[in-house]
């Protein structure tokens, strides 16, 4: 009897940290954190970076990129011309200065965050920081210039502990025109604009009271930090954008249906009788589905496996393909009685 009641507070221990954690954890190396996601904003800068992941089938993929940031002007991220890679790499971003709410806020309740002393990153002294669940398990670490406070170097772990993403500054220089150097290499500037108009509590609640479904939580410590639409009536599309405060996920949501039809750059699966589109690039996670009259779409920047549990606070996908297989195994039925 012992030993079941001890297994029965192991598991009850283990869902209340996969649902919500309580209370709130960070420590010293928050400071340092802060630090380098209000230098991220501030500084100019150029470099390249060279990022890696490891995709749904457990493949490590690697890409080089040159990124170029100006304040008040945005952040070019282009792949160097070795890579081959499309212009849609998110890997190796951080949600820290994405959006309005405090993401960094969302990281301090969800883990604990230390500093680990000093180390070098390339030809730069960098003081290493590491983000950990209750279990003691790493769930990142992050290395910012102690000099400046950029974050050089970051490795997002998945939750059997083992290495995801890693994103690193191979070469970088500071205080250049990164306008200028954009328009030197003939690439546009970016200018961050934010997506549809954004969503009010009262908003919200009214369309959970007409059949969206839109949690304020996802699995793993996600919180919505901002929520936004486009469109009206049944135009309308809503985005919903979740962190842990390590990784982001969006959730886009709009009422239809796709129909059975291909979605173009997705391969087409079915998952427990379900079909799902689903695909890997750049380190993003991408997933397409119908469920209760809405198509769900949802691009995540977090490691596959993480993203698989996240999603069970969403509708699982429409089973099409399991009662149509009833159906016609209904149909061969009425022909042989026949």
């Amino acid at each position: 009897m012992l030993c079941l009641l001890l297994c029965l507070v192991s598991v009850a221990v283990v869902g209340d940290s996969a649902d919500r954690p309580a209370g709130r954890r960070g420590g010293d190396g928050m400071a340092v954190l802060r630090r380098a996601a209000e230098t991220s904003v501030r500084l100019s800068y150029q470099g390249v970076r060279v990022v890696s992941w490891v995709d749904s089938t457990g493949r490590t993929e690697t890409a080089r990129l040159n990124i170029l940031h100006q304040p008040g002007v945005g952040t070019l991220v282009s792949p160097l011309h070795d890579t081959g890679e499309g212009t849609n790499l998110l890997v190796g971003s951080t949600p820290w200065g994405r959006v309005g709410k405090d993401v960094l806020d969302v990281l301090e309740t969800n883990f604990w965050v230390r500093t680990e002393g000093e180390t070098q990153i390339g030809q730069r002294s960098a003081v290493g920081v590491v983000a950990q669940r209750d279990n003691g398990q790493v769930a990142a670490r992050f290395w910012t210039d102690e000099h400046t406070g950029l974050l050089l170097r970051r490795e997002v772990y998945d939750i059997s502990g083992e290495v995801a993403q890693t994103s690193v500054f191979e070469s970088i220089q500071f205080g250049v025109d990164a306008a200028a150097l954009a328009e030197e290499t003939r690439q546009p500037d970016v200018v961050s604009r934010p997506w549809g108009d954004e969503l009010d509590p009262q908003e919200l609640r009214q369309l959970r009271d007409e059949g969206w479904v839109l949690p304020e939580r996802l699995l793993w410590g996600f919180e919505l930090v901002e929520a936004r639409a486009t469109g009206e009536g049944d135009e309308r599309i809503t985005h919903l954008t979740y962190s842990d405060g390590i990784s982001v996920i969006s959730v886009f949501t709009q009422r239809g249906s796709l129909g059975g039809a291909a979605v173009t750059g997705l391969r087409r699966t079915e998952e427990d009788g379900a079909l799902v589109h689903v695909a890997d690039e750049g380190g993003q996670h991408q997933r397409i589905w119908e469920a209760d009259g809405f198509v769900h779409t949802v691009l995540a920047d977090a490691p596959a496996g993480l993203v698989a549990d996240v999603l069970h606070a969403l509708p699982p996908p429409d089973r099409h393909g399991f009662w149509e297989r009833v159906g016609r195994g209904f149909e061969r039925v009425g022909t042989w009685l026949d």
